[in-house]
């Protein structure tokens, strides 16, 4: 039988587990999700290990997975993405020396921060030979948290990567599907609390950045406008009427216009980048994760960022061994991406 991985994606609403079989195409043979209770992940942070292992318990028997290994991943706001650039040096003293070189570029100290990079390039400034690095600064208590989380869950972390590196691997064109004029494209996931934002080439990551905002910001404002429970709300957003509440439409009216500011923060985002990098385009959008599923959103997205949008489609990169209906599989696949990019072979190999 074909070696498998897990990718173990802990949201703020529920866990979540891919496990694929290695080959060509890779094939996803089993996946599953457990909801959390409210408060145990707060704005993509562990709150209550204990709670989030519980659920973690109750999704391996779910699921069924074979393996207790697991690639899980990070993306919130204890999370540092930034380019800098460094003298070069060698990847063995690059790595022992890490700490000392990036240290001015970090909002924390290193010594409470887990550090890694990818590599962008290389370049010669007044004729010395430098590196341009993605360095990636995670807050060390916030990791331990989530290591703690597993280890409640019975399941072992054998690596952690950033959501966003994660999300690109599932969906991201790669150099064969990847034909923009010269654009590249942006990665956009929206979960409940976190939207992360990748821009990739080729799926070299260019620019990270992660929102505080998502989909439970469009609850929350619904539940506001209109003087009603949060569950209430909710169920409006996602077209159920509910008795002796407004109308489905006097909630869409209020979600689309909360949706409206948090797409205007996405814009802003791939106008920074592109405004930053010399000669960068944004040529597409794709666009994975839970709060993606509110109706009209990608629409919207379409109309005020200029450039094709689409979701994007984890499942057109592997293969589905899933005993579920198309329609079963097309609710599932938003919400899977980061987990199915977690388990494939990446960074985190």
């Amino acid at each position: 039988m074909a070696r498998t991985r897990v990718g173990l994606d802990v949201g703020s609403t529920a866990v979540r587990a891919a496990e694929l079989a290695m080959g060509e195409p890779m094939t996803v043979v089993r996946a599953a999700q457990v909801p959390l209770q409210r408060g145990a992940v707060e704005l993509g942070e562990v709150r209550q290990p204990e709670v989030v292992g519980q659920a973690i318990r109750e999704l391996w028997q779910r699921g069924g997975f074979k393996s207790r290994q697991v690639v899980m991943g990070v993306g919130n706001q204890r999370c540092v993405v930034r380019e800098v650039a460094i003298p070069w040096l060698p990847e063995k003293e690059l790595r022992a020396s890490l700490g000392f070189q990036v240290q001015e570029y970090i909002p924390m100290s290193v010594d409470e921060a887990v550090l890694d990079y990818d590599l962008v390039g290389e370049f010669e400034q007044e004729g010395r030979k430098m590196l341009r690095l993605l360095l990636v600064a995670a807050q060390r208590v916030m990791v331990n948290n989530l290591v703690a989380a597993a280890q409640a869950g019975k399941v072992e972390p054998v690596a952690i990567d950033l959501l966003p590196f994660a999300l690109v691997r599932s969906v991201g064109s790669d150099e064969l599907g990847m034909d923009l004029e010269g654009g590249e494209e942006a990665v956009i996931d929206v979960g409940a609390h976190v939207t992360n934002i990748c821009v990739h080439d080729h799926q070299a990551t260019r620019f990270v950045r992660i929102l505080p905002s998502g989909g439970r910001d469009v609850t929350l404002a619904i539940a506001r406008s209109l003087g009603l429970e949060e569950d209430v709300a909710e169920r409006l957003k996602r077209g159920e009427p509910v008795e002796g509440a407004p109308p489905v439409e006097e909630a869409r009216r209020v979600a689309m216009a909360r949706a409206g500011s948090f797409v205007d923060e996405i814009r802003s985002s791939l106008e920074f980048y592109t405004a930053q990098a010399q000669g960068a385009r944004i040529g597409r959008v794709l666009v994975t994760g839970g709060g993606s599923r509110l109706a009209g959103f990608l629409e919207l997205l379409g109309d005020r960022i200029p450039v094709p949008v689409d979701r994007g489609r984890p499942l057109a990169k592997v293969r589905s061994q899933l005993n579920l209906s198309e329609e079963a599989l097309a609710e599932a696949e938003p919400v899977l991406a980061a987990a199915i990019g977690l388990a494939m072979p990446g960074r985190s190999s």
